[in-house]
Parts: C-alpha cells; structure tokens; sequence
C-alpha cells in the first residue's frame, strides 16, 4: 500500500490537504524547510481550485450541451413543418415543381413499391390427436414496414387434378379440420398476397396418412408445375390479419 493515494485524484487532494498543516507546522523536525512546506501548501491550494473550477466547467458544459440539443430539436421541428407547407401548398397548385424550385428543396420522391409477400418455406405439419386434424406451420420473412400479409392455403387430395382453395389465415399456421375419412395422402400448398400482390408459391407439402401417424415431405416446384396447381391471384378483401381465421377454417 503507498504512503499517500495517487487517484482518484479527490483522494489525492484530501490527503495532501490533511498533512499541509501538519508538514509546516515543525517542518524542521520532519526534515523539511518552510519553504518546501509552503511551496507543498501552495500546491494543494491550487489543486483544489481547479478542482473546482473543473467541476463548474463541466455543469457548465452539461447545461450548455442540452440547451444546444433543445434549440436544435426545436430547428428540426421548425424545418419540418416549413417543408410541409410549402409541400402542400405546391400540390395544390397546377405547377408544384415551380414552388419547389424557388423553395430550393427538393420535391417528395416517388412511393418505392412494396414487394411481394416472401414465398412460404419450411412447411411442417403436426396431426392433432384429440381431433385428428392437421395443425401446418411455415416460415416467411415480410419486409420492413409491411403488414398485412395474409397465407392462402390449398389442399390436393387424391383424384384431384389441381390445388383448391382451402383457406386464409393472417398467421403462419392453419389448422385443417376437414380431411376426409379414409384418405390415405393429402397435399399442401401456401401462398402470402399482400392486397393485389401474390408472392411465389411454396413447395408442396405432401403428407402420408399411415395407422402409425403421419408422414410429411416437401416438393419443390417449378413455374410449370405453379401453373399446374391451378393458383390465381386472389383479391382478398375479406383477408385475415392479427391472427384471426375466417368463420369455417380452424
């Protein structure tokens, strides 16, 4: 342990300010001149002062450091609303670029279009005991600032030539309740549409019917085998969103 601490600096200086009265009071006896005891003293002096001065420097700075961010926040918030009135005042007249022009800002950039919903991957499905329905599930990435994104689920049961309309969900699982009895294999298919926009259609979930329970597997899909599950895009103004399914799918 050192005779005397080196930081924090305030501990520093509350030691010095400690033995400055005790180094001049017999300075002689302790091997010091007066002059050493009074140069020691002096500096303790000023350290303390600076310590100080440093001190209300910096609440200084602090005041000064949210003042500036208010008085900007405020500039940004006055920018702003100068920008849109003079952005609604040019569109409601018959030349807005001339308005932008004087203004010397630039007009509001076209709307970027929204891709399609992501194609539906990684299908799975799980029988429900109790019930004996199907729960599928999938995976599909939506793009930032994008909701409402409804699945359109279709199923192929055998003899059937072509995918039918199953359901909709607003989520990425559907419950298929209405297997037939007696049928040995069904199939699977997942679409996202966004308003007018239908993504890519999944691979075909194909799922085996067996005494020991079920057995599932994915196909990828070509564009002509697409064409030959016989999707359309559907406009669906009765989609479901928040997790809601329509009235008859479970």
């Amino acid at each position: 342990m050192s005779t005397y601490p080196v930081s924090p600096r305030t501990d520093l200086l509350q030691w010095c300010e400690a033995h400055a009265p005790v180094f001049g009071d017999k300075p002689e006896s302790i091997g010091l001149s007066p002059a050493q005891t009074a140069e020691f003293e002096s500096l303790t002096l000023k350290s303390a002062e600076a310590l100080v001065a440093q001190e209300q420097a910096q609440q200084l700075a602090l005041v000064a450091t949210r003042q500036a961010q208010a008085a900007f926040a405020a500039l940004q918030a006055g920018a702003g609303d100068a920008v849109r009135s003079i952005r609604a005042y040019a569109e409601l007249t018959a030349a807005p670029n001339s308005v932008y022009g004087i203004a010397q800002i630039a007009p509001p950039a076209d709307a970027t279009p929204i891709p399609p919903p992501d194609r539906p991957r990684r299908l799975r499905v799980m029988l429900e005991a109790a019930t004996g329905a199907l729960a599928l599930s999938w995976k599909a990435t939506s793009p930032r600032r994008t909701g409402g994104t409804a699945y359109v689920v279709r199923r192929r049961l055998p003899g059937e030539t072509a995918f039918g309309f199953l359901g909709v969900t607003g989520v990425k699982t559907f419950v298929d309740n209405t297997i037939p009895a007696g049928v040995a294999q069904v199939q699977y298919s997942v679409q996202g549409q966004r308003g007018a926009k239908a993504g890519a259609v999944s691979e075909v979930l194909v799922v085996a019917m067996g005494t020991e329970g079920v057995k599932s597997q994915n196909f990828k899909t070509s564009k002509s085998q697409n064409l030959e599950l016989g999707i359309e895009n559907l406009e669906l103004r009765n989609g479901v969103r928040g997790g809601r399914i329509p009235a008859g799918v479970v």
